[in-house]
């Protein structure tokens, strides 16, 4: 699936005055402002109401006495707005003049984080003499002392809320009660510990430096950067990164819980890759924890979707989309065969147009558009990079993941390059293990699925590997596909039938074949964007590529196979299967 993550910036100046925040307070929301932009809101209000509500997403709160200095302080930002501002101060060209002396005049040559002050030479020298202000060591001793005590209280009720949480898994009450006093004393002592703690910063811990414009210019561009605004994310409808000229394409939005009218700060646009723009909105519906970002494409080609919320990209965006003509699956023919000279399980295709085919003769083909072969990744062998039996085959951006049956492992490469990466599993029936992988998927979200074949399941992993979740299944599993409303489709070769899953792999939705007939043994499955069902079958030396509509219902049955297994969509919507038993790849 493509996708590109770009970075948002947290910018250090408060939404309402544009200006960097002065003594900054954050509501429960975690949403911050300059504390003389609240007390001009709260005086517009009216003095005798003791609530207060965001300015960005109405959340409101009860402020203690009535007072705005009842919110919490955000001292993060407060720090880094007024590092931000000297920052901003010394890559300028303009002259920073001095901020000690009567006049004015001079320009400073160094700053002092202590205390806070541009100085010039002279002031400088002066500064380095007096003892008191010299004293910064010391100062800076002081500071690392009190955030020592600091940190020992966070680890020390740390280490409480963990006990606390593990003991309400248990099911014995008595158990339970037996030490609810051990933690209720605990964080009774933590509590008692953090009223002697100061909640002011005593001193602050400084240095005297140099102005050094070429590293603080580095500095200010790494600053602030996150990867995205995490409690908003694309929740289905990325798991196919194509969409269909003309035709609307639907994505749900994740919103957090509670933000009221957060969501209709959501915007959307959807850019070609010339920079035209075509149709893209955000549509809020009843469940306010839900949107529906909704664009229709005018014309084929590469587009790209943003969602962003009050100007910064939520998690992921923007997005990447191919756009396809529509295609009459009723109508299919060969297109090209892909001659891979030994049997094929796996095919997957780049979006630069490249085919991958996996070998059993121990690595995997690649080829360019027209049928040649360019390229292999991988031998034959045991070691890192290598495989027994490489079965199916992933393309998630540009790294292509290969699962070997006889290894029970999944390894990973560059799909450009072909180097080596990581890998993932052993053989054995425990979390993060494999008896014969075969067919694998992504959800969109950052999730590969591996069909668990002898395992009978599915298991989810993120892209790096790492474990998160069992899908347990009916009977083996031989490969996965997930749609754009984030349901898992999974072909069960000795049910002959597809069990559908819930987005979350929790409950088992829908069981389906073709009506039709002709199903024994399904192999492989993929689904387009406006969910048509590709599934690969092979029963007693009669093979068939199914075609089903979004509604389950035969459209296309293509004969002519040997033992089909991967099916994968390019693009441009066109199929590609791995014809196992003809030893190649056919286009359609």
């Amino acid at each position: 699936m493509a996708e590109n993550t770009s970075p948002a910036i947290i910018t250090m100046t408060c939404e309402v005055c544009s200006e960097y925040y002065t003594d900054p307070l954050m509501f429960p929301c975690l949403h911050s402002f300059c504390k003389k932009c609240l007390i001009k809101d709260k005086e517009k209000q009216g003095s005798a109401d003791t609530s207060l509500k965001c300015l960005t997403c109405d959340t409101s709160v009860n402020l203690p006495d009535g007072k705005i200095e009842g919110l919490t302080q955000n001292l993060w930002f407060e720090h880094k707005s007024k590092e931000a501002s000297i920052k901003k101060k010394i890559v300028s060209k303009e002259t920073i003049l001095c901020d000690k002396c009567d006049d004015s005049s001079d320009a400073a040559v160094v700053y002092c984080c202590d205390c806070g002050l541009f100085l010039c030479d002279y002031c400088k020298k002066g500064h380095k003499r007096n003892k008191k202000e010299a004293n910064h060591n010391a100062r800076r001793n002081s500071v690392e002392k009190q955030l020592d005590g600091f940190r020992k209280l966070v680890k020390q009720v740390s280490h409480g809320r963990h006990l606390a949480s593990s003991v309400s898994e248990r099911t014995d009450p008595g158990e339970v009660l037996s030490v609810k006093k051990l933690i209720t004393n605990q964080l009774e002592e933590c509590i008692e510990e953090y009223n002697k703690l100061p909640l002011e910063i005593e001193d602050k811990g400084a240095i005297l430096t140099r102005l050094d414009t070429p590293s603080l210019s580095k500095e200010i561009n790494e600053f602030g950067s996150v990867s995205g605004i995490d409690a908003y994310s694309i929740d289905s409808g990325l798991a196919i990164p194509l969409a269909t000229v003309k035709k609307e394409r639907k994505f749900k939005v994740a919103l957090p819980a509670g933000i009221g009218k957060a969501a209709s700060y959501l915007k959307g646009s959807f850019i070609k890759s010339n920079g035209r723009k075509d149709e893209g909105r955000v549509v809020i519906v009843n469940d306010n924890n839900t949107a529906i970002v909704s664009c229709t494409p005018q014309s084929i080609g590469r587009y790209e979707l943003s969602v962003t919320i009050r100007g910064h990209h939520i998690k992921g965006s923007p997005y990447q989309l191919s756009v396809k003509a529509s295609r009459d699956y009723t109508t299919l023919t060969n297109q090209r065969s892909f001659n891979v000279g030994s049997g094929t399980y796996g095919v997957a295709v780049h979006t630069n147009g490249e085919v991958f085919a996996s070998s059993t003769d121990g690595f995997v083909q690649v080829f360019s558009e027209d049928g040649t072969a360019v390229r292999r990744i991988g031998s034959k062998g045991n070691g890192n990079g290598q495989f027994e039996w490489p079965r199916s085959l992933l393309l998630v951006r540009d790294r292509l993941y290969v699962s070997d049956d006889n290894l029970h492992r999944v390894q990973y490469f560059s799909a450009t390059t072909g180097q080596y990466i990581g890998q993932f599993g052993s053989n054995g029936n425990g979390n993060g293990q494999f008896s014969s992988p075969h067919g694998m998927s992504t959800d969109g979200k950052g999730n590969i699925l591996v069909a668990d074949y002898s395992n009978k399941r599915v298991q989810v992993f993120k892209e790096d590997g790492t474990f998160v979740q069992v899908i347990q299944c009916d009977g083996q599993a031989t490969d996965v596909a997930v749609d754009n409303e984030g349901k898992i489709h999974v072909t069960i070769r000795n049910q002959h039938h597809v069990q559908v899953f819930s987005p979350d792999g929790k409950t088992h939705l829908d069981t389906y074949n073709n009506p039709a007939g002709n199903f024994n043994y399904p192999q492989g499955i993929a689904i387009d964007d406006e969910g048509y069902i590709f599934v690969s079958v092979y029963n007693s030396g009669t093979s068939y590529l199914h075609i089903l509509s979004p509604d389950r219902k035969q459209v296309k049955l293509i004969s002519g196979l040997s033992s089909p297994w991967g099916v994968a969509l390019d693009k441009d919507g066109y199929i590609y299967v791995a014809d196992y038993g003809n030893k190649r790849i056919t286009k359609y």
